[in-house]
């Protein structure tokens, strides 16, 4: 569970804050079907009740997101199928910011937290539940805020979301589920009464300009499940290095190289199963290495100092196990003849798996990073995908280096 740990951490950064709000919401919509066997589904309801507070300091991050609020939400969904696909319970730490400078009445809302599902996989008893297998899963939500009005100390607001839930690719099914909701939310700012909530408006000559060059060094240890016929959690290994700039002591841009290694990937080659044995047996010859892949990535982070969300697009130069990973990935039964058959590696889809890879984040840092220091170490939590399916969850620790 330590993972669920560290997600909550982000929301304790709103501490310090003057600007509570309280609010809850309920939102319907629909749930997409995760294949073509999927079972039938009626409307999805969602409620949330929250907790966050606006951050009015002077600290770069801050001006830069316009006073956002941060906070933690907690909510309850139904995705239209109690019976097969139960309740998903989720507490997530989010980040609301405005979108426009003249408008501040739409606002974007950012969650990543984490989510237990009352129903999940079950071959015998519910095997048309392909979207969840673990008790457990990541949650991640994005939306859309509009103000209507406001009496007195409640506001309304309209909201727009996208709702995603998925066990970053550790065990086998995880199709995911995937939501869009349209909701109504009601919240109350009547804490303010007795406190300094007054905003100044942040224009961009208030925010305070610097530039540093910084090398890092990051291990992570991960976890990875081959495909649902080789369905066991075993560990990836990686190590990144990068060189960049940090902007203003908020924006964090770098080019690395990253190195991957998959145990699932070195055991299935290995024992010779399947494909390999009948198809590639050339990868038999260097199994380590044709167990590992090698890319270069750009790399972005928003520094809130302690804390960072980290998104990443990679370039995936050296994979050899791909074609026969994808092909294993992609096995589906007949409907003629009602047996499984191995997929293909071709087409567009393939393609873009093979070479583009992603990741997205969150960091702990242990020294300020609003202070500068010339040496800072952290620790993440980040799911690794390809074109936007999950390849593995990972857990890191690294070494950043300013100049």
């Amino acid at each position: 569970m330590n993972k669920i740990t560290f997600f909550l951490l982000l929301g304790i950064t709103s501490v310090f804050a003057q600007k509570k709000q309280l609010f809850t919401e309920y939102s319907i919509g629909k749930t997409s079907s995760a294949n073509n066997t999927f079972i039938t589904l009626k409307s999805s309801q969602t409620f949330g009740i929250g907790f966050g507070m606006q951050h009015n300091d002077s600290l770069n991050w801050v001006k830069q997101l316009r006073n956002p609020f941060t906070g933690v939400i907690l909510q309850v969904a139904n995705h239209g199928n109690t019976e097969k696909i139960g309740h998903t319970i989720s507490l997530l730490p989010y980040i609301e910011t405005p979108i426009l400078f003249k408008n501040e009445k739409l606002k974007l809302l950012t969650a990543l937290g984490v989510a237990y599902h009352t129903k999940k996989y079950d071959l015998e008893d519910n095997w048309e539940n392909k979207a969840v297998s673990t008790d457990f899963t990541y949650a991640f939500r994005l939306g859309l805020y509009y103000d209507v009005f406001q009496k007195s100390d409640f506001h309304t607001r309209l909201n727009l979301n996208y709702l995603h839930y998925s066990n970053g690719h550790i065990q086998w099914p995880n199709n995911g589920i995937n939501t869009l909701a349209l909701g109504l939310n009601i919240s109350y700012d009547g804490f303010n009464k007795n406190t300094n909530t007054s905003e100044k408006k942040v224009t961009p000559k208030e925010i305070q300009k610097s530039k540093q060059s910084f090398f890092s060094v990051q291990t992570g240890i991960g976890e990875h499940a081959l495909y649902r016929f080789y369905n066991f959690r075993r560990n990836v290994y990686s190590v990144d290095l990068m060189y960049g700039k940090i902007y203003n002591k908020t924006h964090k841009v770098g080019l690395g190289l990253y190195m991957r290694h998959y145990t699932n990937n070195y055991i299935y080659i290995k024992e010779g199963n399947n494909l390999v044995s009948e198809e590639y047996p050339e990868l038999q010859k260097n199994p380590f290495l044709n167990a590992s892949s090698l890319g270069i990535a750009l790399n972005y982070e928003f520094l809130m100092q302690h804390f960072s969300v980290e998104t990443e697009l990679g370039l995936t130069l050296f994979r050899p196990f791909f074609e026969t990973e994808y092909r294993l990935d992609a096995t589906l039964i007949n409907k003629q003849t009602q047996q499984y058959e191995i997929g293909k590696a071709e087409g567009t889809t393939y393609t873009l798996k093979r070479f583009i890879s992603g990741k997205l984040g969150l960091k702990y840092y242990l020294f300020n990073t609003n202070k500068a220091p010339k040496n800072n170490f952290y620790v993440g939590g980040h799911i690794v995908s390809r074109l936007g399916q999950a390849d593995y969850s990972e857990f890191t620790l690294g070494y950043v280096h300013s100049f």
